[in-house]
């Protein structure tokens, strides 16, 4: 039985939370009880989001693992931020036990694939076959087909399960998408890792790059008001020179916008809107027994590093690769201090890699 002083402090805790309470509903400030990660706070969506976000489908492969779970936590935290319709899909080798998960994180929505490993499999990590550790990276590429066959998804997005893609991001990608696949390219990121010191380094890319009389540059300009179809957002100029991606207004200020080609289009993930992944469905490179064999190389002929794994995940930037380009994959620039712009950029969570190049530091003008 509990003593009645603790009756007495029990009964003032309440009386103080329905006065915080109280207040909170007549002050016409909100508050929050959890404090929200900085890398979740987010702008509110534009009125209305782009329509190629309508309804969106999401896969991704988590081979079940004790030690990775709680990178797809988070990974799944971020998708849920997300201002708009999303089905995720995920495809995994244990069904049961990862329900389990699920629903103690309370993702009830989110649905599962279950992957059968073939009886003689030897899962070694550095196979380009079907022996290959990776094998179930490629059963995304089922459950896509049957949601595009049977869905009503307007967008197509396949993660690495330590990936995480703001809400920001992926509205940058909506809003350049259509103007640039009537181009003939597609709108990517590239990723970055946190290191000791505190800085954010790309992943994917070992070196600098001469930048001088670089041609792989794509410039949009965009549609006058009123004349519609699929031009990038206008608006009213005050300072041409503003920067592109501000996302503090929507649209962003801009006339032109600047994206360009890097040498290495490997981003861990791959989408699209839903006339390229029709393209992409139709196209020799979705079935894995033609990918896994493709030559993968840029127009100087180096061979991208591009294993097994990777090719489940990326061949859809080698399909139509305009001419001079490394492939259809560009990310926005900013031609006036030569960087990459931040919203390009996607997060590597686990940081398992070595440092490679600063994205400040990626373009040598040196000559």
């Amino acid at each position: 039985m509990r003593p009645h002083g603790s009756l007495q402090i029990t009964a003032l805790r309440l009386s103080l939370l329905a006065l915080f309470v109280a207040g909170v509903l007549f002050s016409g400030r909100s508050y929050s009880l959890t404090r929200t990660p900085t890398s979740m706070l987010r702008l509110d969506a534009p009125d209305p989001v782009p329509s190629v976000l309508d309804h969106v489908l999401v896969g991704i492969t988590f081979k079940m693992n004790r030690g990775k779970i709680i990178f797809l936590k988070y990974t799944l935290t971020v998708i849920f931020t997300w201002q708009t319709e999303v089905d995720v899909w995920i495809i995994t080798d244990n069904k049961p036990a990862l329900s389990k998960v699920l629903h103690r994180w309370a993702f009830p929505g989110v649905r599962i694939h279950e992957f059968s490993f073939p009886p003689d499999f030897k899962g070694e990590p550095f196979l380009d076959s079907d022996q290959s550790q990776y094998l179930m990276t490629w059963e995304h590429r089922k459950v896509f087909e049957t949601q595009f066959k049977t869905g009503n998804h307007t967008a197509f997005i396949y993660l690495e399960d330590d990936t995480e893609v703001g809400w920001e991001t992926l509205l940058s990608w909506a809003i350049d998408a259509p103007a640039l696949e009537d181009m003939g390219f597609s709108r990517g990121f590239w990723r970055t890792e946190v290191e000791n010191d505190g800085e954010e380094t790309m992943m994917d890319f070992l070196e600098r790059r001469n930048m001088t009389g670089w041609k792989r540059i794509v410039e949009v300009e965009c549609a006058a008001e009123g004349e519609g179809g699929k031009g990038l957002p206008c608006c009213n100029l005050e300072d041409p020179e503003a920067p592109y991606w501000d996302l503090r207004e929507y649209p962003p200020k801009c006339q032109h916008r600047h994206y360009i080609s890097l040498h290495q289009p490997y981003m861990g993930m791959w989408l699209g809107t839903r006339s390229q992944v029709e393209k992409f469905i139709s196209h020799p490179l979705w079935r894995k027994d033609y990918a896994i064999l493709a030559n993968v190389s840029d127009p100087e002929n180096i061979v991208y590093p591009w294993g097994y794994p990777e090719r489940s995940t990326a061949t859809s930037q080698l399909i139509d690769v305009p001419e001079g380009f490394y492939s259809n994959n560009v990310v926005p620039w900013d031609p006036n201090n030569v960087i990459l712009l931040p919203i390009g950029r996607i997060l590597h969570e686990r940081n398992g890699y070595e440092r490679y190049v600063h994205p400040h530091d990626y373009f040598d003008l040196d000559g």
